[in-house]
């Protein structure tokens, strides 16, 4: 059996398994709360000891995995080092380096692992080109090709809402400045709930009904801004589908919301009826993305 470890870290959680590779199935699965807003040093100490556990459960399972591939929701270098301190200020450092006694050990920004998951053994397979979105604590999103991620000059192809956007009213010339992350993502969401309500929930709770009256026109505006955002890729970008993931992104009242709104900000007609799906892989798509970078060349489209 051709075996890797998967390394996904979240902003909330790390998820950690084994996978097959021929396959794309997890043998085994372990998670733990990500240390976010700690040092570089407790972090990297958390991921060794999450490595090591799977390595322990690959001997256990009688199987030698191939490498360690780790997911991290930064903007991460062509060559591997993370370029941003989003969960912690490791920018610039070099985790193979720091990680070394796990040889091998490759690092790349999360969405791009979910992609390639998905490229793998998900949607990818049918599809010649596919945008992966994935909604989580944060926003992001990656584009696949004729079987190639996009990766970007620097490898920082991963953005499509963390930057603001600048617009004007046309009567009163009134600058507004919106931020699609700090409005509807995850993190975002519970955010905004506590400066209009005074009270706390998360974005789940939102979803779940669990927020009030407010939780629900919330997720309603969320939903919203990110269908518009959505369509305007699919405007530049013209792809055979979109695939969206992440643990809020593949909530079924949260997908289906989505979905049923993007179609309205799809310029050419001709488009509005493609392809929006759930992650094939749902939550598991970052690990077994991770540990799929040791796969080899992929499969044929079906």
């Amino acid at each position: 059996m051709r075996t890797a470890i998967g390394i996904d870290i979240g902003g909330t959680k790390i998820a950690a398994g084994l996978v097959d590779l021929t396959a794309g199935r997890l043998i085994i699965q372990a998670e733990m709360p990500t240390p976010r807003g700690e040092s570089a040093e407790t972090m990297l100490a958390t991921i060794a000891g999450v490595a090591e556990r799977m390595q322990e459960a690959a001997k256990a399972a009688h199987v030698v995995p191939l490498g360690i591939g780790i997911g991290l929701p930064e903007l991460v270098r062509l060559d591997g080092v993370p370029a941003s301190d989003w969960i912690t200020p490791w920018r610039k450092r070099d985790l193979t380096k720091d990680l070394a006694r796990f040889h091998p050990v490759t690092v790349d920004s999360d969405v791009r692992l979910a992609t390639l998951a998905e490229l793998h053994y998900g949607h990818g397979l049918r599809l010649p080109s596919f945008v992966f979105v994935s909604i989580g604590t944060g926003l992001s999103c990656a584009v696949c090709e004729d079987g190639v991620i996009r990766r970007g000059a620097h490898g920082f192809a991963i953005h499509f809402a963390s930057g603001d956007l600048v617009s004007y009213d046309a009567a009163s010339g009134r600058k507004m400045v919106f931020n699609l992350e700090s409005f509807a993502s995850g993190l975002g969401m519970s955010r905004v709930y506590q400066l209009r309500t005074g009270r706390e929930a998360t974005a789940r709770d939102m979803v779940e009904e669990r927020a009030g009256p407010e939780g629900t026109a919330l997720l309603d505006e969320a939903t919203t801004a990110l269908a518009s955002y959505i369509g305007q890729i699919i405007n530049m970008i013209d792809p055979h589908g979109v695939v969206i993931g992440g643990g809020l992104g593949t909530a079924p009242r949260f997908f289906d919301m989505l979905r049923a709104k993007v179609p309205a900000y799809i310029w050419a007609a001709d488009c509005r009826d493609l392809p929006i799906l759930p992650s094939a892989l749902n939550a598991t798509a970052g690990i077994i993305g991770a540990a799929a970078l040791y796969a080899g060349p992929r499969k044929g489209r079906e």
